[in-house]
């Protein structure tokens, strides 16, 4: 365990009584530490701004309070710039095969209409997400840092800014915009939404995009996700989903390229960087 980050935990006033320490597993971005004192569990994180990740720490913590009061994140407890103490829900995390089951679509469309549809719960300063500008943003990045560009990364921008196009106007809403299975927590009776580091207000087709995406999903099981989540599906609705689920596996991958360089966390980047920007190919040639 990393004593700098035991030291900035067992720092804090905000504890009751002996404290017990366990890092958690898992993480590719952040450290995470499960933590018991006397009265109750937690979650703190040791989670610096990342500009080259377009990471605000503010912000992450005002997205995730409004999504506390939406009833969809656990609580924040404590914050400060470089750490966060959230509420430990006991729980299973879901995994990619999950996202493959239409009971486990539906429930996940339910949180995020109830998300998407929360705008008294939200105030602060929200950061604006737009993936197709994150994705420009990232590929400048990764090229600053000196990360490997595929061969192929001007087609890939050419690509997309095509693709934005195809993005008819939409209401905003505070999306979650890193809809991985690993964000995704199952307490036997409903689920939860953790990870808000790239939280904003947004396009909220993209959340639906992203569980697509990052979950492999079929298109039946995108089709059913949709449904469950818009009374008033239609097929443009449809294309444009796939149209951003094209967007979420090269952002994903750029995300990857930019860590392969930039992390000290042991984690196979440019493999992942890979396995999304194959993808990625994939779902633009699908369309």
């Amino acid at each position: 365990m990393n004593d700098h980050h035991l030291n900035k935990i067992q720092e804090l006033d905000c504890w009751q009584g002996e404290l017990r320490i366990v890092e958690l597993s898992g993480g590719i971005t952040n450290k995470n530490y499960f933590v018991e004192d006397d009265v109750n569990h937690y979650v703190a994180r040791i989670c610096e701004d990342r500009r080259h990740l377009g990471i605000h720490r503010d912000n992450e913590r005002i997205c995730q309070q409004a999504a506390q009061r939406a009833g969809v994140a656990p609580a924040v407890l404590h914050f400060k710039s470089d750490l966060l103490v959230t509420q430990f829900i006991k729980s299973r995390t879901l995994t990619v095969t999950d996202l493959s089951d239409l009971t486990t679509l539906t429930k996940i469309a339910s949180s995020l209409r109830q998300l998407h549809t929360a705008q008294e719960h939200h105030d602060g300063e929200m950061l604006y997400f737009c993936p197709f500008q994150t994705v420009r943003t990232y590929a400048k990045t990764a090229s600053r840092l000196n990360a490997k560009l595929p061969t192929e990364m001007d087609i890939y921008l050419e690509d997309a800014k095509t693709l934005s196009r195809e993005i008819t106007p939409f209401r905003p809403a505070m999306c979650h915009n890193d809809l991985l299975a690993a964000n995704l927590l199952d307490d036997g009776k409903r689920l939860w939404i953790v990870d808000w580091e790239y939280a904003g207000v947004g396009n909220p087709l993209f959340d639906i995009a992203s569980i697509s995406a990052n979950g492999s999903l079929s298109n039946e099981a995108e089709a059913h996700l949709l449904r469950e989540y818009a009374p008033d599906f239609n097929t443009q609705m449809l294309h444009e989903v796939k149209v951003l689920k094209a967007i979420s596996l090269l952002r994903e991958g750029l995300w990857a390229l930019i860590q392969s360089v930039a992390s000290d966390i042991e984690f196979d980047y440019d493999g992942y960087a890979q396995d999304n920007l194959t993808a990625c190919s994939v779902a633009k040639d699908s369309l």
